[in-house]
């Protein structure tokens, strides 16, 4: 297990292939660059298997699975392998490659703790960064934006392994003034002291059940072949520059004794005061948890009244009160949450996944959000808002024959209100398929298709007339990944056809070509992209290699050229200098980009530059 700054040349590809598929089908970068952080951060400092009070610090970690893990070292003695993680009940051949990163494996002595001891073996890493667009956009010069072009960071994060994290974390964006309205962060989470089973002062989210009552941070959104099922994680620190949706203020977890824990918190942000808790039994293999949350505007919300939003939320109060469960019995597990809010609507989610042997699995989930339910902080599996939706969704993970693995997932929804797009009650549906094969672990192959089917406003129609059209989205790729030594070699091609009952056709195609280089100190990623595409109905999400807390996943149209460079470089044992640059080519383009972001002329660079120093 590498224990370097540098994250590791697969884990960083699992990551950016995890996020593309995120914004691609969510559309929310803001969630990809938590994950993303999320991963670094825990590739730089990976979990000790063999403290099993920490596990919950990973993702995606089911009580089970955690559950499942320390009765193993309790049989069998603590791990001396990542890899007897194969041998974990529970634990899937895909799901550990995707934990291999992230976790370590040392002898483990559970002992009382002195704050000099704590001082001594933590560690200290502090993270500082700045980078601009060497075009000048359009804002700088009419006054739109107050300060200069660049956007500078500093993170400094304390960590005893998992046990005592604090982070402090200061961002000026691009267009900021210096020392206006620039933002400043801090948490400071403690882990497994007594019956204290976790506290977090400062920036946190709040995670619980499946996200119909309450979650806030980055919530993961099925991927192909996966069931939706959450494994919430409780109160835990905010990504260091999460800006939107956390809490700010305290948040506790303790153990009760028999299978009890209670959490609560209380929050101060945004103009919004919010409190609640979530207490939680378990007994075996069922988990059953009860959240309550209340919320209070400084200012209450008034929309004028259109057709479009007479569901939306007004006011200045909210509250909610859910019940959850997860039951699993071998390899099957149910999961599910049901909601009120303080006016009485319902929101309610519920599902099963079964383990059929090997790598086989197939999973169903249901869903019905009432129109008018409001509940302020709630993010559960939904194609749009935790509200005015229902729906079915099937996925399947199968082993065909030729070690060929086939991912299958299928969505089928309605919307009996208005929404955002949609002036009119609405249905859609999502496919997607994936076939993929590892020859010789050196050569990985995968094809994907993914269909997309929805309504929405007719582009250019008065929209009081309320009328839609239904379109269609198919989008294709093939990737081919070669590994050899320190190199690493993937290409690409992705071709986009969208079309509608009255809107134009557009296509987009796209041919990638990606190298990777590790060797010593040095690991550098060269990525060139080649596209033409119609428009934004037919745009590309593209992944590419980001520095910590820098984070970019471009969205391509037009015709033209996308490169990017990412070089890092182990100066010393302590010090680490990363520099990314990209360059966007439009040939036969007067401006890059729209509004006060638009930058003259057919070229767009961009540079980053980040320093980080490990003690």
């Amino acid at each position: 297990m590498l224990v370097l700054v540098l994250l590791p040349l697969y884990a960083a590809a699992q990551v950016e292939g995890f996020v593309e598929q995120w914004v691609e089908e969510r559309g929310s970068e803001a969630d990809a660059a938590e994950l993303s952080d999320m991963v670094m951060q825990l590739a730089d400092q990976p979990v000790n298997l063999n403290d099993t009070a920490v596990l919950v610090a990973l993702p995606f970690l089911s009580p089970f699975q955690v559950q499942a893990l320390r009765n193993y070292i309790t049989l069998y003695g603590q791990m001396l392998s990542v890899d007897e993680l194969h041998m974990v009940p529970g634990f899937d051949s895909l799901f550990v490659e995707w934990l291999k990163p992230m976790v370590t494996v040392a002898p483990f002595e559970r002992r009382r703790l002195t704050l000099s001891e704590v001082w001594r073996q933590g560690s200290h890493t502090l993270v500082t960064g700045m980078g601009g667009t060497v075009e000048r956009a359009a804002g700088y010069d009419d006054g739109r934006y107050e300060g200069d072009n660049l956007r500078a960071l500093a993170c400094y994060r304390f960590a005893f392994g998992q046990k005592i994290v604090f982070q402090m974390s200061a961002d000026k964006d691009p267009g900021e003034a210096w020392g206006k309205d620039n933002f400043f962060g801090y948490s400071l989470t403690v882990n497994d002291i007594g019956r204290l089973d976790r506290l977090v002062v400062g920036h946190f989210n709040v995670q619980f059940g499946q996200g119909v009552t309450l979650w806030t941070g980055f919530s993961p959104f099925s991927l192909t072949g996966s069931a939706p099922v959450r494994f919430a994680g409780g109160v835990k620190a905010a990504s260091a520059f999460s800006e939107e949706g956390r809490m700010h203020g305290v948040a506790a977890t303790v153990r009760m004794g028999g299978g009890w824990r209670l959490s609560a918190f209380g929050s101060r942000a945004n103009g919004e005061w919010t409190g609640g808790g979530h207490l939680t039994w378990r007994h075996a293999n069922l988990i059953v948890g009860l959240t309550a949350v209340g919320s209070m505007l400084d200012d209450s919300v008034r929309l004028r009244d259109y057709v479009y939003n007479q569901d939306y939320f007004r006011g200045d109060r909210a509250g909610t009160v859910g019940f959850d469960m997860l039951w699993q019995y071998g390899g099957l597990m149910f999961f599910g949450e049901a909601a009120t809010d303080d006016e009485g609507h319902l929101a309610a989610l519920g599902g099963a996944r079964i383990s059929a042997g090997g790598d086989n699995s197939f999973g169903l989930t249901l869903r019905h959000f009432d129109a008018l339910y409001h509940s302020l902080h709630a993010s559960a599996y939904a194609i749009g808002e935790t509200r005015n939706e229902q729906g079915v969704s099937f996925d399947a993970r199968i082993q065909l024959p030729l070690r060929v693995r086939l991912l299958v997932s299928a969505d089928v929804h309605r919307f009996p209100s208005l929404r955002y797009g949609s002036y009119a009650p609405s249905t859609g549906a999502w496919l997607r398929v994936q076939a993929e094969r590892t020859f010789a672990r050196h050569i990985e192959v995968s094809l994907r298709y993914a269909l997309r089917d929805k309504q929405r406003n007719i582009p250019g129609l008065d929209s009081s007339l309320y009328l839609s059209e239904a379109t269609w989205r198919h989008q294709w790729q093939g990737q081919l990944r070669l590994t050899l030594g320190g190199w690493r070699f993937s290409t690409r091609v992705m071709g986009v056809l969208f079309d509608g009952e009255v809107a134009e056709r557009q296509v987009g195609w796209l041919v990638a070509q990606e190298v990777r280089y590790a060797c010593g100190r040095w690991q550098a990623t060269v990525q060139a992209a080649w596209h033409d595409i119609d428009g934004y109905n037919a745009r590309i999400y593209l992944s590419e290699s980001n520095l910590q807390y820098v984070y970019t996943l471009p969205s391509l149209q037009g015709r033209g050229l996308r490169m990017a460079a990412v070089v890092r470089c182990d100066v010393v044992r302590w010090l680490n200098l990363s520099l990314k640059y990209t360059l966007t080519a439009r040939p036969g383009e007067e401006a890059i980009g729209s509004g006060a972001a638009a930058t003259q002329g057919p070229l767009r660079q961009t540079w980053h530059l980040q320093a980080r120093l490990k003690l």
